[in-house]
């Protein structure tokens, strides 16, 4: 008997530091993936794209083992999970349907590791203050590429940044790339960091310097996003932003914060205003007015939506085959062109410059193009899933600050799809490890918290509630004398 419990306790020590390898992991491949491998493909997105695959594989290998070594190895009971997987199995099948098999199966892994890393977090124990730790590394890192796109329009060159770019080609809004090598693929991996400070923010209530660096990150992360010129960045951030900004207001307890909270908005306000109006202070790279009504991108993703809907059209039940957009894009490019309706197109084409286009700039219409009818059921499931965790979480929730942090998680992958009408983040290896990863943390974020019920003396009636909410593990302490229920 002495010996089985030695080794029962001996179990429970190895799960503890297998739950560790995974959080501290995660924090690795959140804070390494931006700048891992940065350089050696000539193409930043191509390196990080390598890194993460292999990164997130490694770490799913190593900690799944640990966990079946310790017995603590268990099938995460997650809608967003189940649902996802039904998504990778039908990506997977059409794969398999495509003509091009051999090219279309080789990326099927990129999305299989965002999946995995869905599966670590939904696998994790979770406390609430290492959910806020997990989405500050978020929050740092895209502050590290902001600042950087913001010393870059400053004029302050790297050499390691704009990878892949002439140096003709990087003016106006172009100067701003960071790491990402496009102003678009850093707004994406950015924007959502930004609808996650207020709630970090507030609760780090009784940690005025905490709060006043996620206040600096919030600023400059919001710089960024307008001199980068990215429309879908600017329309996502004003009307999530705008809507997180109303719920905020409306909560109680939060009058303390009103003096910072202008302080803070009408710094925003002057640095915005020295960056979008020439002044002989900041550089002024590009026209923010000319760049809103520029049209010609729109007339060219208009176009691409067109060939989509044509392979939608042709193949409606597998698709294209997964990733595999680009290649069949000009076959049917050929075949609108012999329509009469479509010979107006041409000088849409000549603008593209045979350019081929690797993505239809519009998440839902590739994901139908490539998988089929199928494939963008699946993943509308799994939104339709983790947002109704969302709301009934929300419902059921505590009104305090970690509720509107849950919030903010929301919000966030609410970016990312608003973002995906136009662009194609889930593409992009930075902004698909930001989808993932606050996918996993909200699908897994529960409410209300742990209550513990007495079980030691029988002074105590049944049942009694002896500790209520463990809102910080420093501040209030599990009893010795008691169970979860």
């Amino acid at each position: 008997m002495g010996l089985k419990s030695e080794r029962t306790g001996r179990n429970t020590v190895a799960a503890q530091l297998s739950n560790r390898f995974g959080i501290l992991a995660t924090h690795a491949l959140v804070w390494t993936v931006p700048f891992g491998l940065y350089g050696p493909f000539e193409q930043p997105s191509l390196s990080q794209k390598f890194y993460l695959q292999v990164a997130t594989a490694a770490i799913a290998l190593f900690y799944f083992a640990a966990c079946a070594m310790t017995g603590s190895l268990r099938v995460p009971l997650n809608g967003v999970l189940a649902a996802a997987v039904v998504f990778g199995v039908f990506s997977t099948v059409s794969s398999f349907a495509a003509r091009s098999f051999l090219f279309t199966i080789k990326e099927t892994p990129y999305l299989w590791c965002g999946i995995l890393l869905l599966g670590i977090l939904a696998h994790l124990h979770l406390s609430q203050r290492q959910v806020r730790r997990l989405l500050t590394s978020y929050v740092l890192v895209a502050t590290v590429c902001a600042m950087i796109g913001v010393l870059q329009y400053l004029g302050i060159s790297f050499r390691w940044a704009g990878l892949g770019y002439p140096q003709d080609a990087m003016a106006g809004r172009y100067l701003v790339l960071s790491v990402m090598g496009h102003p678009n693929y850093l707004t994406a991996f950015i924007g959502p960091a930004l609808l996650l400070c207020p709630g970090l923010i507030l609760a780090a209530s009784h940690r005025p310097r905490q709060q006043m660096m996620l206040g600096v990150a919030a600023c400059i992360i919001f710089l960024c996003i307008v001199i980068s010129g990215t429309r879908s960045a600017w329309l996502a951030t004003l009307l999530l932003g705008g809507a997180m900004a109303v719920i905020i207001a409306r909560q109680r307890g939060l009058i303390q914060l009103a003096r910072p909270l202008k302080v803070a908005v009408l710094a925003v306000v002057v640095a915005v205003a020295l960056f979008v109006i020439p002044n002989g202070v900041i550089p002024h790279r590009y026209s923010f007015l000319q760049r809103l009504r520029e049209s010609r991108p729109v007339e060219g993703r208009l176009y691409i939506y067109a060939v989509a809907t044509r392979m939608i059209t042709d193949r409606p039940w597998l698709g294209v085959g997964y990733n595999n957009f680009g290649v069949e894009f000009w076959d049917y490019v050929v075949k609108l062109q012999g329509e009469p309706r479509y010979k107006v197109c041409n000088y849409i084409l000549e603008d593209m410059g045979g350019v081929r286009a690797e993505q239809a700039h519009n998440e839902y219409l590739e994901i139908a193009a490539e998988t089929g009818v199928f494939g963008l059921a699946s993943f509308l499931l799994m939104l339709v899933v983790f947002f109704g965790h969302v709301m009934s979480n929300w419902k059921a929730g505590q009104q305090g600050y970690d509720r509107l942090l849950f919030l903010g998680v929301a919000t966030a992958v609410a970016y990312l799809l608003m973002d995906s009408l136009f662009n194609f983040p889930l593409q992009q290896p930075c902004s698909t490890l930001a989808f993932w990863f606050l996918l996993g943390i909200g699908s897994r974020y529960e409410w209300p918290e742990p209550v513990f019920v007495s079980v030691a003396g029988r002074a105590e009636a049944p049942g009694q509630v002896t500790t209520a909410v463990m809102a910080d593990e420093k501040r209030k302490k599990r009893p010795k004398d008691a169970k979860r229920v």
